[in-house]
């Protein structure tokens, strides 16, 4: 047997920008060799055959969003809980993600830093950690959600270089807030080195979120949560992210952090091709019910939803395989366009989908087998089998 060859054979394969219904992909040294009608004439000698008959075949979700999971933080600052986190979200589909702070001491926050450096040049047992996600501490303590206030802070550029030290320049994003003293500079600091700004907990007002977005920003963290709403006087700026074509928006699609009407009319503004799938999840997704922290915050889980004791909402339990599901179903789309908002989408923004976010030859090997109700049985990563059921 060519144990470098792989084949998932028999099964429906959504790429997504094409539906075969009895399909194969063919994986050869970590990368996919072809997509094809299923053609046993056409079977590699000596592959590995796995039947997906009755399944469907998907490209490897990529959640930009992720705080934790299975009772591990990011802001452990350890290699061990970046890798438990992975290993988690390979059963849920997913095969790359962006390890996400929370507003903390400079100390804590470079300590996740250089867990993530480490985790990226050792591998982990799961979904690839791209880079790192800053959210906070540079936010609005207005609309702070579930992020501790006291560790919000105003935006510093000599901070952000430090984290980029730590973490070996892999700073893939901050979320922000544009209206914040010193945020404009950051963002162009940002721009410059190819690094996210998006915009998020913020009070702007629509003048102040244009003003964000002219000088950098072009994506929004979970969309309609913690941020100034729409008003017919002064749209906010929910306002403006949603009137903007070049800003692609987070959704957290679990019937909780936003109604389904409001979905529709997302939908309908922005077009699936800018609505990013994200989970937002923190340590208690994978857990029972309880209580759980949350950036030193005590966070109860009830029914699978957090919430401080303020009764905020602070974070979720979210999976991004039943995020996907969520919108197929309730919403009626067509399974392509709830797939391309969590594979294509994030891969587009940040700006490595010629390697990932689609199964196209010459791409990494990021797979996912699922049945209709998107229960994921196997999720392969670079080629490798990181989750069996």
């Amino acid at each position: 047997m060519d144990d470098r060859t792989l084949v998932i054979a028999n099964g429906r394969v959504c790429t997504p920008f094409e539906t075969l219904d009895k399909g194969m992909v063919v994986v050869r040294e970590g990368r996919i060799a072809f997509v094809a009608p299923f053609n046993r004439r056409r079977l590699p000698e000596g592959a590995k055959v796995i039947d997906a008959s009755g399944k469907i075949v998907l490209p490897g979700f990529v959640d930009v969003h992720v705080h934790g999971a299975r009772g591990y933080d990011v802001m452990d600052g350890t290699y061990d809980a970046i890798d438990r986190i992975s290993r988690f979200l390979a059963r849920t589909g997913v095969t790359a993600f962006l390890p996400t702070t929370v507003s903390a001491p400079q100390e804590r926050m470079l300590a996740s830093a250089r867990a993530v450096r480490e985790s990226t040049e050792r591998g982990v047992g799961g979904a690839r950690p791209l880079g790192l996600h800053m959210e906070g501490p540079y936010i609005n303590p207005e609309r702070r959600g579930a992020q501790n206030v006291e560790h919000i802070r105003p935006p510093s550029i000599e901070e952000v270089q430090e984290v980029l030290r730590a973490c070996g320049d892999r700073l893939r994003m901050v979320t922000l807030a544009p209206e914040m003293s010193g945020a404009m500079a950051l963002i162009g600091f940002l721009k410059e080195r190819g690094i996210i700004p998006s915009m998020g907990h913020t009070n702007a007002t629509f003048r102040e979120a244009m003003a964000g977005f002219q000088k950098g920003v072009r994506h929004a963290a979970h969309v309609f949560n913690a941020m100034r709403g729409f008003h017919h006087r002064e749209p906010g700026a929910l306002g403006a992210i949603l009137i903007r074509d070049d800003v692609t928006v987070e959704l957290i699609a679990d019937w909780v952090h936003v109604h389904p009407v409001s979905i529709r009319l997302l939908l309908r503004l922005k077009g699936s091709d800018r609505v990013v799938l994200i989970t937002d999840s923190i340590r208690a997704a994978g857990m029972p019910d309880g209580t759980y922290e949350l950036g030193g915050l005590e966070v109860i889980v009830r029914d699978g939803i957090c919430r401080l004791k303020t009764g905020s909402l602070a974070g979720s339990t979210l999976t991004l395989n039943k995020a996907v599901g969520n919108v197929t179903k309730r919403l009626g789309l067509p399974l392509s366009e709830s797939v391309k908002m969590a594979t294509v989408n994030p891969a587009r923004l940040l700006e490595i989908d010629d390697r990932k976010g689609s199964l196209e030859p010459g791409k990494d090997a990021d797979i996912v087998v699922a049945d209709r109700d998107m229960n994921i049985s196997m999720t392969i990563v670079q080629g490798r089998i990181a989750f069996s059921s």
